[in-house]
């Protein structure tokens, strides 16, 4: 029966996650551009390159990304509230496409960084607009899987550059990868666009036809009123910057800007850009385009997994064992290289940093990889959602780009220990904010979860309740 009862959720959400899946195809595209670097890199530092490289322009190569990444909601914050998410989306892929020809075609450094240039301002597009599709099409019983599905799919395009990458040529990888974003296009065409910003331009009727198609029925009404309350509310506000800065959204800024923070100061990009190289400093028995393989499908399923219990679990229990499991990991693996760079004798252990980082992986992509964007999508109304995707988006880029880019630095210069330590020191410090400031907001209706977050004596753990919920929505009409 159980089993049953599964297949007709399925049945019920089928369309949605169609959408979901669909959209986040576009996730699958920019990650990819991400996950290139780790088999490429050393290709291009090898004796036999075929585009040789200094080490200072491969940091450039990973780091210059996330730099321009900043400059991607800028313009998709516009569209977004302008021409609408989906509009949005489909010229967010376009930077990418151009990338990946640059890099089949280029034949200098010069056009590789063009090519990373355009392909973070892709990135930059897509992570400040797919949460807000993704939070706008969902059901509440399934608002959560739907939103993480955004990182499995990111961790599926790394995977396919890991696994790819090592065994065709520079040019090919290239133009295998462009079909990703291409067959996102031609596909996410035909899905919907969101009801919310349907209602918001007062297109009532298509908002209607569009929530049928998504809940895949025609009673839909009660559902369509609630959203359009939800959006005459959010039009009180202008949805400027300004905006953010009042005493509900503030706080959900210092929430979404903190887990930004943490996403990258935890180490991930760092791990994900540089996979090879690390691991080419561990004698493992393995090669270090194995282990790298290994590393992403170990990813993937994690990401699949959180998935599936982000709606069950809840929030912020998975976002502090992610944390907590991201300091552990970090250090023990710091200590690892530590100890190698005092020349302590290691052999027969070289196992410990591999099977440390898989299971750092785990921790990071259960919580920190997938949950933040959930909460991005539902803590704010929709109004100056695409601001504080675009802000998100923009200051994680920021700090993305510091750690790129100084994690080559300091481990050139100081050691790889140290940048391992820094790491495990910055996620220890933001247990304490995970734990003090972010709410729960399982399985609760969008407006209710507005409501808490602007009512005043509304704190995080008044959040993981569900008392009032109704008084405090009356109150608030």
């Amino acid at each position: 029966m159980g089993i049953w009862d599964n297949v007709k959720d399925f049945r019920k959400y089928s369309n949605q996650y169609l959408a979901a899946f669909t959209g986040t195809l576009l996730m699958l595209s920019v990650a990819a551009s991400y996950g290139w670097t780790s088999p490429t890199l050393p290709l291009l530092l090898g004796d036999d390159s075929p585009l040789p490289i200094t080490a200072d322009e491969s940091s450039w190569i990973v780091s210059i990304l996330v730099l321009t990444s900043i400059a991607g909601p800028v313009a998709s914050a516009w569209l977004i509230d302008g021409f609408g998410r989906k509009i949005a989306l489909l010229i967010a892929v376009i930077p990418s496409i151009v990338g990946w020809i640059l890099i089949g075609v280029g034949d200098s450094v010069t056009v590789v960084f063009i090519s990373r240039a355009l392909s973070g301002i892709s990135y930059g597009m897509a992570y400040s607009s797919m949460p807000l599709y993704l939070g706008e099409i969902a059901s509440d019983q399934i608002r959560g899987s739907i939103g993480t599905l955004l990182t499995v799919m990111a961790k599926t395009g790394i995977l396919l550059e890991y696994v790819i990458g090592p065994y065709v040529g520079y040019r090919t990888l290239a133009w295998i990868s462009v079909s990703f974003p291409v067959v996102f296009f031609v596909l996410f065409m035909w899905l919907p666009e969101s009801p919310y910003y349907l209602l918001a331009k007062q297109r009532t009727e298509q908002a209607e036809k569009n929530l049928r198609w998504l809940r895949r029925t025609s009673d839909v009404q009660e559902e369509l009123k609630m959203m359009q309350m939800a959006v005459e509310r959010s039009k009180q506000n202008r949805g400027t910057f300004r905006d953010l800065l009042n005493r509900g959204n503030r706080r959900s800024l210092i929430i979404i800007l903190g887990l930004g923070a943490l996403q990258q100061l935890c180490g991930s990009q760092a791990v994900i850009a540089y996979s090879q190289q690390i691991f080419d400093q561990v004698d493992t028995g393995l090669k270090a385009h194995e282990s790298s393989i290994i590393m992403a499908v170990i990813q993937l399923v994690t990401a699949a997994l959180s998935s599936s219990i982000v709606d069950r679990v809840g929030r912020r229990p998975l976002l502090l064992i992610s944390t907590i499991g991201c300091a552990v990991g970090t250090f023990i693996v710091g200590l690892y290289f530590f100890l190698l760079q005092q020349e302590v004798d290691l052999d027969g252990i070289g196992w410990i940093p591999l099977a440390v980082i898989m299971i750092y992986i785990v921790f990071y992509t259960v919580g920190l990889a997938t949950v933040p964007f959930a909460i991005l999508g539902e803590i704010f109304p929709s109004n100056v959602k695409a601001v504080a995707a675009a802000i998100y988006t923009m200051f994680a880029g920021s700090v993305g780009f510091g750690v790129s880019k100084l994690y080559q630095l300091i481990s050139d210069e100081a050691g790889t220990y140290l940048s391992f330590w820094i790491f495990a020191a910055c996620s220890t410090a933001f247990v304490v904010f995970v734990f003090a400031l972010v709410p729960e907001t399982k399985g609760k209706p969008l407006d209710q979860i507005l409501v808490e977050m602007h009512t005043s004596t509304s704190r995080s753990l008044k959040c993981c309740c569900r008392s009032n919920a109704k008084e405090d929505l009356q109150h608030s009409a």
